[in-house]
């Protein structure tokens, strides 16, 4: 039985792609014993239950995304011995379920360029920081290839799959460059915003992992509904484009952009 896109990507994805950039987001947002901390858009929770690590018990973590399907997967997992408790809110990253002013630290990993309203998203950071609270945003970097992405949508366009929403195949909707990314959060009223553009190897432990990425994205659905000589040409080509079809693990450099302001 095909996992749900959402235990998909907590599967295949969490772990191995974004709990390591998940750690370089929360090392440069500075946070120490007892902050309260938003992550936006927070998936499954691998950024939430890091900041609630680094925070500990006497800390306040609130996880927030707009799909109560992966907030119902973060909040199944145990809490950590030590760590803060997290508490989950459904809302959208343009209308956080937040009071002004009540946070010292605003997190959101890879989320910001899918925003419809990225401005406005970057304004509820801002509203919902105390001042001197630092944000800190992380998003695949323009300026480089996407990496696993990239070779997914290349591959299920040259299998003739439609677009499972508008641009899909337009890697250039997954990224956000540097200039523009300090550009939005200037806007919006943050001083001191850097922006560093950090590059890191993400490992799979079997290229079979590394293809079922695919069951964690819109793609899914589709290439769920395939006959099965068609899905066996996507795993196929897929397993080719990220490094073979051996047993031995998958190594992708991924590129992103990070970006840190202070209200």
């Amino acid at each position: 039985m095909e996992p749900s896109v959402p235990e998909g990507y907590d599967r295949f994805m969490a772990r191995q792609l974004f709990e390591p950039w998940g750690r370089e987001l929360v090392a440069r947002a500075g946070l120490e014993a007892g902050m309260s901390v938003l992550d936006v858009a927070s998936g499954p929770g691998a950024v939430s239950r890091l900041a609630a690590a680094s925070v500990g018990p006497g800390g306040r973590v609130v996880a927030s995304d707009i799909s109560p399907s992966m907030l119902a997967i973060a909040a199944a997992k145990p809490e950590e011995p030590g760590s803060a408790p997290i508490e989950f809110r459904e809302c959208s990253a343009s209308a956080l379920d937040a009071e002004p002013s009540s946070f010292e630290r605003v997190l959101c990993q890879h989320g910001l360029q899918f925003f419809p309203d990225r401005e406005r998203a970057v304004g509820e950071m801002h509203r919902v920081l105390v001042d001197g609270g630092l944000a800190a945003a992380s998003t695949w970097a323009a300026e480089h290839p996407v990496g696993l992405f990239g070779e997914m949508a290349e591959t299920l366009r040259e299998c003739d799959l439609a677009e499972p929403y508008p641009r899909a195949f337009d890697m250039g909707s997954y990224t956000l460059g540097g200039s523009e990314l300090a550009a939005l959060f200037r806007g919006a009223g943050f001083r001191d915003v850097v922006v560093d553009t950090v590059e890191l190897e993400c490992v799979w432990e079997t290229i079979d992992d590394a293809v079922a990425t695919v069951t964690g994205t819109p793609f899914a659905p589709l290439v769920a509904a395939l006959p099965t000589e068609a899905k066996e040409r996507v795993r196929t080509r897929l397993a080719e484009r990220l490094g073979g079809v051996g047993d031995g693990a998958v190594c992708l450099r991924t590129a992103s952009n990070l970006v840190c302001g202070v209200k």
